[in-house]
């Protein structure tokens, strides 16, 4: 795979179309953006979701196809079907995304799962850099879970 040299919102939107760029974002930039510098990262996330914004869920499932994963009501997880709820619930086939990483989140797609989790290491750094603080940890202990952490060796 050929890694992506920078990313510049002019270069890449002037000459692509918003799907387009959502596809080389996530299925280009999303493997290689832990590799980036801090600048680059941000720029890759805050692109990410404004490019994101500018489609409709029916413009970004031509792109990244909803997963054909079925019985997930009866099993308790994630399916075709609950994704098409949710985004019928809350969005709207033909409306615009209003919170592109909120929508990656409820998406059921493996590249698009690998850019949310992407997304969400650099949100804990943005997080981290702000607070000073773990945003896993602030979020246990928000839910009031105490966070226990255990030193590489330790036996109990």
């Amino acid at each position: 795979m050929n890694k992506p040299k920078s990313i510049n919102n002019q270069n890449m939107s002037t000459k692509r179309t918003t799907q387009q760029l959502a596809f080389i974002l996530i299925h280009y930039w999303a493997p290689v953006i832990d590799e980036q510098n801090w600048e680059m990262q941000k720029s890759w996330l805050l692109m990410l979701d404004d490019t994101l914004k500018q489609l409709t869920p029916r413009q970004f499932e031509q792109i990244f196809p909803i997963k054909k994963q079925y019985k997930g009501r009866e099993e308790g997880f994630k399916d075709y079907y609950t994704v098409v709820d949710w985004i019928g619930e809350n969005i709207g086939q033909d409306n615009k995304i209003p919170n592109g990483i909120e929508f990656m989140f409820e998406y059921l797609n493996i590249d698009v799962e690998f850019a949310a989790v992407k997304a969400m290491k650099i949100i804990g750094k943005f997080h981290q850099r702000q607070a000073g603080t773990d945003l896993l940890t602030d979020f246990l202990n928000f839910r009031g879970v105490e966070a226990h952490y255990r030193n590489e060796g330790d036996e109990s």
